[in-house]
């Protein structure tokens, strides 16, 4: 079978399209939304090898850097925070995991659409890429879209390219667990396995990075846990305070919502983060028919039907009240 067997036939010229685009951009500099999951640090990674590949000047920026959890993934080059501290001054951009400019932070939203840009994304609602994009919301993970440009450009996807696949594909569908995980995904993982990807060892590296910040703040947190919509629903509220008393980080919160759907009954889970005064990050999670997307875009979010989030910019009572609002009343 050959390697480009694993592209579904529906991707395939989408693929071959992208690859080519990417052949005539200079310059690069790479994106992703702010505070990356693993998808997007994949997909940097992923971005960064593509372009190399064809000998491009790249650079990759994140204007947050890497979450201290994902920071096992050893990245080829340095990431960037500063746009000033640019080796080069960027003539093109390549924009992976994210749909809107202002997720790219501050910085960059001021500056990215002012240049030609490649998107890929697996978002709803992606807004981006002047010279070429590729937005297929169906699509398990970002890194898969990249796997299959990576193999339409003749690259295996064996060593550090093969495992920022992994990252985002293992991430994105909840370890294998979400709807998203479909046969795509497990052709593309076989195909990763038997390039030499090491799918334990990532899981491994994933799982076992609880620090006891982490492990007290999430104590504390179960006590504020909120059942509503008769148990369907599970709410928590977290305060910079909450955060303060045990010296944790955002970062600490990373899978909290997650856990929050493991309650018996639960169908949808909700947190809301007080980042600072007025402004507040929420992230919902779902079981399988239910769109949890919908509701985040009624707050001007989103994201996918089981996984999204938005910015509320209000202070944590009202982003609390809200929030509770429009979940409640998807149950009425």
């Amino acid at each position: 079978m050959l390697a480009t067997d694993v592209i579904p036939s529906a991707y395939m010229e989408h693929a071959k399209r992208i690859a080519s685009a990417l052949s005539k951009l200079e310059h690069v500099i790479i994106c992703a939304h702010v505070n990356p999951d693993g998808d997007a640090v994949g997909a940097l990674q992923m971005g960064y090898f593509l372009l190399q590949a064809l000998d491009k000047d790249c650079v990759i920026y994140s204007s947050t850097g890497i979450p201290e959890f994902l920071e096992f993934q050893k990245f080829p080059a340095p990431v960037y925070t500063s746009l000033a501290a640019l080796p080069f001054h960027p003539e093109s951009a390549l924009l992976v995991d994210c749909g809107e400019y202002h997720r790219l932070g501050k910085e960059a939203a001021a500056f990215i659409p002012n240049l030609p840009s490649i998107n890929v994304d697996h978002h709803e609602g992606s807004g981006m890429g002047s010279v070429a994009s590729w937005i297929e919301p169906k699509a398990a993970a970002t890194t898969c879209l990249l796997a299959y440009i990576a193999l339409v450009q003749g690259l295996p996807l064996s060593g550090a390219l093969g495992r920022a696949c992994a990252l985002g594909v293992v991430t994105d569908t909840g370890g294998f667990a979400h709807s998203n995980t479909t046969c795509e995904v497990f052709r593309l993982c076989a195909h990763l396995a038997e390039a030499g990807v090491d799918f334990a060892s990532l899981r491994d590296q994933l799982e076992h990075c609880l620090s006891m910040e982490r492990l007290l703040l999430w104590g504390d947190l179960t006590r504020k846990i909120k059942l509503l919509a008769q148990g369907r629903l599970a709410f928590c509220a977290v305060s910079q305070e909450d955060l303060a008393a045990r010296s944790a980080t955002r970062d600490d919160l990373e899978g909290f919502v997650e856990y929050l759907r493991k309650l018996k009954g639960v169908q949808i889970s909700a947190l809301v983060r007080e980042d600072e005064t007025n402004v507040c990050k929420f992230s919902l999670r779902s079981c399988r028919e239910i769109d949890v997307c919908t509701l985040a875009q009624q707050l001007h979010g989103g994201g996918h039907r089981n996984a999204s989030g938005g910015t509320l910019h209000t202070n944590l009572d009202q982003a609390q009240q809200k929030l509770e609002s429009i979940l409640v009343a998807a149950f009425a």
